[in-house]
């Protein structure tokens, strides 16, 4: 008889050394959660003040501290010695990283802990070296690489020179609208949104966008479109304490666009979209961002800077653009071809929060994400037994 296993009774360590605050930091803190509201024990272990440390905390999740930069050999070997006593002072059953950097002193440590499963979120442009017998050497004790889509799915597969078995679909994991409702947003405007991230500080592509409405504003005018335009700032924290409010207050009042500018706080869910007519997404280093399908889950049009991960995610045009992310012409071009042919895109997106709905809903995610860390365990305690067996 096979033997079972509770996911309540096991303990996981998240590893999420990161100063940001993407897709992939909200998904270390909500796996975390999902495990301890199942009965799991969960650990976090981060940078002390970080931003994955201040939501950590707000969550009552307990976290570990590691204070480098995993940039050389000497920050990696603090981390191996580190981990190694958290090892010797926790019952760990599991870790689950989002950092590829720390795949290295695990991939080291875990190679002499065979009972231990380790498994690596990849949503990052990686410089992987496909010479190097050391990169080789310590993915191969990767248990498992987890991806958000498809297509990142197959890049896992062409970058990584591992089992396509070990690589895994599991969705973004967000929450979707109770009920969708077009008819809350007046035909005399049109609400143009984008998110400006709390730990935005670079100008360069928030002045691309700025400078182009001007002429997003003078094109849908001579376009005889006769709605009024908003173009709004959207973020998760006050403005009033925004890293880049002050300078981007100052950019939109020397252009004299404040008449077409709000700026709001709102919470990270598919609630903060629903009254948005379209959404402009900003370059960004994740290979796909919740922000994109928190929009798209609204029946939202979007415009996105051009990946083939976002190119996928719109269905080549269907559900909404890409732009070249230094290009402000096609960025003005593109988002004035939503506006002239609008209603194509609600048709295309009518009912997409349901084809989207079985990869990327939280409760769909949960059950995947529980489903493999049973698999991996028992794999691995059954690995153990049997090396013990044949010592």
């Amino acid at each position: 008889m096979r033997e079972r296993i509770r996911l309540s009774d096991l303990t996981v360590l998240y590893v999420c050394l990161s100063d940001a605050w993407d897709t992939i930091e909200r998904r270390c803190i909500s796996d975390a959660s999902y495990f301890r509201n199942i009965g799991g024990a969960a650990f976090i272990l981060c940078k002390e003040k970080s931003l994955v440390d201040k939501e950590a905390e707000k969550e009552d999740i307990p976290r570990l501290y590691f204070s480098h930069e995993l940039i050389n050999w000497r920050s990696k070997l603090n981390l191996y010695f580190q981990l190694q006593l958290i090892l010797s002072k926790q019952q760990i059953d599991i870790i689950h990283t989002d950092n590829y950097q720390s795949l290295l002193p695990l991939g080291v440590l875990l190679k002499g802990m065979s009972q231990i499963p380790l498994i690596f979120t990849y949503n990052e442009n990686i410089p992987w070296r496909r010479n190097s017998l050391i990169d080789k050497w310590f993915i191969s004790r990767t248990d498992a690489v987890f991806t958000f889509s498809a297509d990142i799915r197959e890049l896992a597969v062409e970058t990584f020179p591992i089992s396509t078995r070990k690589v895994h679909v599991t969705g973004v994991g967000i929450d979707f609208p109770a009920k969708i409702s077009r008819e809350q947003h007046p035909h005399e405007k049109k609400k143009i949104m984008t998110f400006v991230p709390r730990t935005e500080s670079d100008f360069s592509y928030l002045k691309i966008f700025v400078d182009a409405i001007p002429g997003i504003l003078h094109s849908a005018e001579r376009a005889g479109l006769n709605q009024r335009l908003i173009f709004t700032f959207l973020t998760d924290i006050s403005w009033y304490i925004h890293p880049i409010y002050d300078g981007l207050k100052r950019m939109i009042l020397e252009r004299g666009l404040e008449m077409n500018i709000s700026f709001e706080t709102r919470p990270l869910s598919s609630a903060s979209f629903q009254d948005c007519d379209i959404f402009v997404g900003l370059p960004m280093e994740e290979l796909m961002s919740d922000l994109d399908l928190y929009a798209l889950v609204t029946q939202t049009p979007v415009l996105l800077p051009r990946t083939s991960t976002r190119q996928q995610l719109v269905k080549q045009g269907k559900l909404g653009e890409t732009y070249h992310p230094e290009d402000g012409r096609e960025l003005k071009d593109k988002l004035i071809k939503i506006l002239t042919n609008y209603p194509n895109y609600l048709d295309e997106l009518n009912g997409i929060e349901l084809e989207l709905q079985d990869q990327h809903h939280f409760e769909h995610y949960a059950e995947a994400l529980y489903a493999h860390y049973e698999k991996l365990y028992m794999q691995r305690l059954r690995y153990t037994q049997k090396k013990k067996k044949f010592a």
